[in-house]
């Protein structure tokens, strides 16, 4: 049960509910009572009255005792889906959608209308629950799988500031798969990667990734901000080659997983804009989720259910004449 007290004890205090009915009535000076015709009415407002005093106590003493319902998971319905924001950090973020280099200056650099999209696409999924992981040489673990979005907004804007390090995919991959190992999946699960490049990923990693998502049942979407001197996903270079087009052989990768993909190819904020749309157009689907509500608390109900009976006490008080006199 979830209803719990904070002093206990203070339920002694109900004791007094007895106290009306122990009363006796003071006697009458009155030569012969068996004279004096039954009064119904009297009868059943006297015993009114003592069951509003008993009833009084009880509720006072019940709201000095603290009722609470103790906090506790409950399991929602609504659309959506669990996603794991996926950022490259690496330096090229710091270039515009021209290729030219910002340093630490946020005006139009992708870094900077990454975050602004992203923030506005977290403040308008209302049921999504949302993780965080940065990457660049190394993926760095920012914020767990949540509903609050005060939180995901503020990891969006912290990660602001000059990029560094190159473009390493595969480790912040693994890490976001991560937050989905072990869960039963209740809903729509993905990985929403943004980054302007790519890297070689080994067999072996490969091999890793690919268990990973089929075992998770985690879909992909990446928001591959393009600029003019990087290759189009779609055009399959004249001299193949890993190390000078990673972005070509990334997506084939991709492709080949066995799960649900989409790539977006974004070259100016308008377009990566219409990215962010479609992705939330497509992950509208039910979900479910839990979310935890926080004790709360139950004495302004007991002080609530004693007034009408210390109000029909006080106006009883405030009637009551003197009929009998020694």
């Amino acid at each position: 049960m979830n209803l719990d007290l904070a002093e206990p004890w203070v339920l002694l205090l109900g004791l007094g509910a007895i106290l009306p009915w122990l009363a006796r009535p003071p006697a009458l000076p009155y030569s012969a009572l068996a004279l004096v015709p039954d009064d119904p009415l009297s009868t059943g407002l006297d015993r009114l009255l003592k069951f509003a005093g008993s009833a009084a106590a009880l509720c006072l003493a019940l709201a000095l005792a603290g009722p609470y319902l103790r906090e506790q998971w409950v399991e929602k319905t609504g659309t959506g889906a669990h996603i794991v924001l996926l950022l490259d950090r690496s330096s090229s973020m710091n270039e515009n959608f021209t290729g030219k280099y910002l340093g630490a200056k946020t005006g139009e650099s992708k870094s900077a209308v990454a975050r602004q999209l992203l923030g506005e696409f977290v403040a308008r999924r209302e049921h999504d629950l949302f993780a965080m992981v940065d990457f660049a040489a190394a993926p760095v673990y920012v914020l767990p799988l949540t509903e609050d979005r005060a939180a995901v907004e503020a990891a969006i804007a912290a990660a602001g500031g000059r990029g560094h390090g190159v473009t390493h995919i595969a480790p912040g991959l693994a890490m976001a798969l991560d937050f989905f190992a072990g869960r039963p999946p209740t809903g729509s699960r993905i990985v929403l990667l943004v980054s302007d490049g790519a890297a070689r990923i080994d067999e072996e990693t490969r091999d890793r990734l690919r268990q990973s998502f089929q075992d998770t049942q985690t879909g992909l979407y990446w928001i591959y901000l393009r600029n003019p001197n990087s290759g189009r996903l779609a055009d399959k270079p004249a001299n193949p080659n890993e190390s000078t087009t990673p972005e070509y052989f990334l997506d084939q990768y991709f492709q080949s997983l066995g799960i649900p993909y989409r790539a977006f190819e974004a070259d100016n904020p308008a377009a990566m804009r219409a990215a962010i749309a479609e992705v939330e157009r497509l992950e509208n689907l039910p979900l479910r989720y839990r979310e935890k509500l926080p004790r709360q608390d139950l004495s302004g109900w007991c002080y609530g259910a004693a007034l009408p009976w210390l109000l029909l006490l006080i106006a009883a008080k405030t009637l009551e004449i003197e009929t009998w006199h020694a």
